[in-house]
This record gives structure tokens, C-alpha cells and sequence, in this order.
């Protein structure tokens, strides 16, 4: 393996989207019947702060190329970005193995919040490209069920859910 010294930045680059490949989230080609629909593999840590308070959250990420998508519910970490969009990210292999060299890696940028109001269309695209609208419906109907509500219903919560979720 060539030291980061001889590497030039495009392969640096590459070796960077190939362990973000590796370590994203993935879309489930067969789910069965107890899977969400999502290969989970290591999540990612985001940091965000507002008025000189940090915020560590543990989330799962998917990605293209260089760039990450975060599905976020509203809370505190959105508001932080609206505030500031400087954030960082630490990817890092999981489990832990002391016995081997593994791989992480920290990044820094901005965020840019996509939601349904402000771009319906790359919302909607990258919600269905990951298949976040079925792995709601698999996770959210045996708790509606109970709920005693219509088929129509049920559909109106579960998409008034989506639409509430952040592209980050």
C-alpha cells in the first residue's frame, strides 16, 4: 500500500468513496421478513453546533461518491444546522478490533438541508432512491394496525411522517 506522502489527491479521493461505499448504508435487494428494507452497516457521527454548544448524533448515512445523505427527524441537530451549516462527520469501521488496522475517516463542510418544501423533487428522489418510503411502511404499519385507522389513513400519517423528515 502506497504511503498518503506518494498518493496523489485522485487516488486519495478514490480509496475515500471506496470506503464510504463500504460503509454506508445500502438498499436491502431481498429484504426478509423481519429487514426494514436497509443493509445497516457503520453509521457515522455528525457534529453540529449553535451558540457555542456542540452536538455529537449517531446516525446512518448513504452516499455518491463524496457527497453523504442523512435522513434526520426534526430535533435539535436541524436546528443547528439552519443556524450554522459548518459541520463535521467521523465514519469509522464497526466493530472495533484492536487487532487490526481500521480504517476512519473525519470530514468537515457544509450541510445543506433538502426538504419537501424547499425541493420537492431531489427530496422525493433521493427518499425513494434509498427506499426510505418503504422501510417506513414496513417499520410504521404494525404500529398503526393497532390504531384502528383506514387504509387511507394509515397513508396520509405515513406521508405526512416522510414529509417531515430532512435530506441533510
Amino acid at each position: 500500500m502506497k504511503t498518503q506522502k506518494n498518493m496523489t489527491k485522485a487516488q486519495i479521493r478514490k480509496d475515500i468513496i471506496s470506503f464510504l461505499n463500504a460503509t454506508s448504508g445500502r438498499v436491502e435487494p431481498k429484504p426478509g421478513k423481519k429487514s426494514c428494507g436497509i443493509r445497516h452497516r457503520n453509521c457515522l457521527v455528525l457534529a453540529t453546533c449553535s451558540k457555542n454548544i456542540p452536538r455529537a448524533t449517531v446516525l446512518e448515512f448513504f452516499n455518491e461518491g463524496m457527497n453523504l445523505y442523512i435522513f434526520g427527524e426534526p430535533g435539535a441537530k436541524i436546528g443547528n444546522i439552519r443556524r450554522n451549516p459548518r459541520v463535521s462527520a467521523m465514519v469509522y469501521e464497526q466493530p472495533l478490533d484492536h487487532s487490526e488496522f481500521q480504517k476512519s475517516l473525519q470530514l468537515f463542510g457544509s450541510a445543506e438541508l433538502i426538504t419537501v418544501r424547499n425541493n420537492p423533487r431531489l427530496f422525493w428522489s433521493k427518499l425513494r432512491k434509498w427506499k426510505m418510503d418503504a422501510v417506513a411502511k414496513k417499520i410504521m404499519r404494525p404500529m398503526l394496525h393497532g390504531k384502528n385507522l383506514s387504509e387511507a389513513e394509515s397513508e396520509i400519517f405515513l406521508k405526512r411522517g416522510l414529509e417531515s423528515l430532512t435530506v441533510i
